[in-house]
C-alpha cells in the first residue's frame, strides 16, 4: 500500500473549464480541484510540462484565471499543477473548495501549512 503524498484536499466536482494551450482553448470537464491543482478529463491529450492558464466560470461575474502546468496526461485524466492565481480567483477557489468539502474546515486548516516540500 502506497502511503498517501498529498497535503490537500481533493474535492471531487463536475465543472467546464477552458484551458488554453499554445494558443488553442480546449473545453474539458473537471473530476476533482484542489487549492493546487485540478484532474480532468479532455477531448485530446496533452503534452506534459506544458504551460497553460485555466478559465473556470463561477458564474456571470466571477470567473477563476490560474496558471498552471500539465503534470501528467493520459487518456483517463490529466492532472494540471497550479502556478500563480490573483487574489479573486484565490478567494473563489478556496470557498468553491470549502463548500464542496467533506470538512470545510480542513481547508482554512491545509492553508498554514506548506503544500510542497
Amino acid at each position: 500500500m502506497t502511503t498517501e503524498r498529498r497535503k490537500r484536499t481533493r474535492v471531487p466536482v463536475c465543472f467546464d473549464l477552458n484551458i488554453v494551450v499554445g494558443g488553442r482553448k480546449i473545453k474539458v470537464q473537471t473530476q476533482n480541484i484542489s487549492m493546487t491543482g485540478v484532474s480532468f478529463r479532455s477531448p485530446e491529450p496533452f503534452t506534459v510540462n506544458d504551460r497553460c492558464k485555466i478559465h473556470l466560470r463561477l458564474d456571470k461575474e466571477i470567473q477563476l484565471e490560474i496558471k498552471a502546468k500539465i503534470l501528467r496526461s493520459c487518456e483517463e485524466e490529466t492532472i494540471a499543477s497550479f502556478m500563480e492565481m490573483d487574489e479573486d480567483s484565490f478567494y473563489h477557489l478556496k470557498r468553491l473548495l470549502q463548500y464542496n468539502a467533506a470538512d470545510s474546515d480542513q481547508i482554512e486548516k491545509e492553508l498554514g501549512k506548506p503544500a510542497f516540500p
